[in-house]
């Protein structure tokens, strides 16, 4: 079992994180890193691992800064379900159409701008249609129901209390290449933290 922090690490923004077991690549929230235009730009439209290679996607919750880039990979490839509560997609049902409307308006400016200097246009990384076939990839679980997403990992949603929808991701996972069997527990956004960890499921209580 393998993690690499591709967001929020070092920054509180752009939650992803790339979970590799048994042959499969998990993806941990999809978030839009926020800050300077440029390099939020740079960093939300290229992905550091291939969409298309992602075989499950879980959303912890709905803040943009943890689904808002699901529209650009589903764009560049992304076929699988995305799971998440049902409050999440309600959530996102809107929230990720408004983040495209922004992103269309902020490049009509940004052109405005940059046609009398003779600089090529910019394009958003989402439309709303994106958005609009990214939520048909949603599917939900409730709290506390138990669902095996991919082979040897069993996910749990547990309320995070953080906002409507929010929950706390456990995996419980069946390592294959060692045998192990562990927990991993990835919390979201509970009172503005975030925790990952892995704890051997023989330590644990039932």
């Amino acid at each position: 079992m393998k993690i690499t922090f591709h967001g929020a690490a070092e920054t509180t923004t752009g939650s992803q994180h790339l979970l590799e077991v048994n042959g499969q690549r998990i993806l941990l929230d999809c978030g839009l890193y926020q800050g300077r235009r440029q390099e939020a730009f740079e960093r939300n439209q290229h992905f550091p691992f291939d969409p298309k290679a992602i075989d499950v996607v879980i959303l912890s919750h709905a803040h943009i800064d943890h689904s808002g880039n699901l529209p650009n990979l589903t764009r560049q490839g992304y076929r699988g379900n995305i799971f998440s509560t049902d409050a999440t997609r309600d959530l996102c049902a809107v929230m990720l159409p408004d983040s495209a409307h922004i992103q269309e308006s902020d490049v009509r400016w940004l052109n405005r701008k940059r046609e009398p200097r003779g600089l090529a246009p910019l394009k958003p990384m989402y439309n709303r249609m994106d958005a609009e076939l990214c939520l048909r990839q949603f599917v939900t679980i409730g709290y506390q129901r138990p669902m095996l997403i991919a082979d040897g990992v069993k996910l749990t949603f547990i309320d995070a209390g953080h906002i409507l929808g929010a929950a706390q991701v456990i995996l419980d996972i069946d390592d294959r290449e060692t045998g192990q069997k562990s927990r991993l527990l990835f919390s979201g956004d509970v009172a503005g933290r975030r925790v990952i960890s892995s704890i051997p499921q023989r330590s644990l209580r039932t």
